[in-house]
């Protein structure tokens, strides 16, 4: 995967809507813009490349956008994008729909099809409006182009449902992509994970499930496995049987899941665990909480079994750990075994 960053702090300020403009008007989904800051238009570009898909964090001014017949019949890549806004008020037109949101909801908009947005500030404080742009081709989804017709520029709730794991895994991925590992496989997964997504939470709004093929029902049953755990990961009954019967599935069927992906149930649980007691142990708000205090908050309810785990996973007991941190060496601690396959950002 590629990972690029750009940014107008270089452009002289009374320059940088212009050369913002051109970028916009050149790209594969190419676009005109307005806006009533040109004077000074700051902008700020994270940008993941996942082969199939592209994810891409975008921070600036207030400003319109509008995407004409004729840019159309110029270039069309045959793009679905996926918009979250972040910070900020956004408006959009597309199929004859006119809709207005905020932060938090999801919008989808079809590349084949003129369009026009806007974003602008929530308040006078001056901060910049905000969004995650996912952009992959219609022809990876389930569903024919005009079954999607009735879901673009339809505000999506980005907090609940399918919207809820899909707005948490492109906040995941663009704040740490580094964590799922640098190689074309790892792109690929995250490509597969986007679309599954993206298709239930499609899916779920059009009632039509039974589309989607079973591979990717099955990473998606997988994405709330994961999300389900890390809820209630301070809990020590936190079992796969419980997990299996708070999803109506089989144990045996909750096992083969993980073990599709290279892991174990108990062990993604310890290892969550794990890292979240190292992190409260290098916080010094916490100095003074016992280990033992910590390691229960997170499940561990024998102190004993922590500190082995904790020596064999960070190579430190808990209370050396502790001290090396909080003493402010620079010694970093690297988990033995497998990366998480999903970010632990609780």
């Amino acid at each position: 995967m590629i990972r690029a960053s750009l940014s107008s702090e270089a452009v002289p300020p009374e320059e940088r809507f212009d050369w913002w403009h051109g970028l916009k008007s050149v790209s594969p989904i190419a676009t005109t813009l307005r806006s009533d800051y040109t004077e000074d238009f700051p902008v700020a570009v994270d940008h993941v490349d996942l082969g199939a898909a592209t994810l891409t964090t975008m921070s600036y001014p207030s400003s319109e956008v509008r995407r004409t017949a004729r840019h159309i019949r110029k270039g069309d890549p045959g793009s679905l994008q996926v918009s979250l806004t972040l910070q900020g008020l956004s408006g959009f037109e597309q199929a004859g729909r006119n809709v207005r949101f905020g932060a938090g909801n999801i919008l989808l908009y079809d590349s084949s099809s003129p369009f026009e947005g806007w974003m602008r500030r929530g308040d006078d404080s001056g901060a910049a409006t905000r969004s995650i742009v996912a952009t992959l081709p219609l022809r990876l989804l389930p569903f024919p182009p005009d079954r999607l017709a009735s879901l673009v520029a339809v505000p999506l709730s980005g907090s609940e449902g399918f919207g809820g794991l899909l707005a948490h895994f492109m906040r995941q991925v663009m704040d740490d992509v580094g964590q799922f590992g640098g190689t074309s496989a790892a792109s690929d997964r995250l490509s597969h994970t986007l679309v599954d997504l993206v298709g239930h939470m499609a899916a779920q709004r059009l009632d039509q499930k039974q589309e989607l093929p079973p591979e990717s029902r099955s990473r998606t049953l997988l994405l709330r496995v994961q999300s389900h755990v890390r809820r209630h990961l301070g809990d020590p009954a936190l079992s796969p049987d419980s997990i299996a019967a708070a999803h109506h599935i089989s144990t045996r069927y909750l096992h083969r899941l993980f073990q599709e992906q290279g892991l174990t149930v108990s062990s993604w649980i310890r290892q969550l665990r794990l890292e979240r007691c190292r992190r409260a142990l290098a916080n010094p708000d916490l100095a003074t909480v016992p280990v033992g205090a910590i390691a229960a908050r997170w499940g561990f309810s024998q102190p004993a079994v922590f500190t082995r785990a904790f020596r064999a996973a960070y190579g430190l007991t808990p209370s050396e750990a502790r001290a090396r941190t909080l003493l402010g060496d620079g010694s970093a601690l690297a988990v033995n075994g497998s990366a998480l396959m999903v970010k632990d950002d609780g």
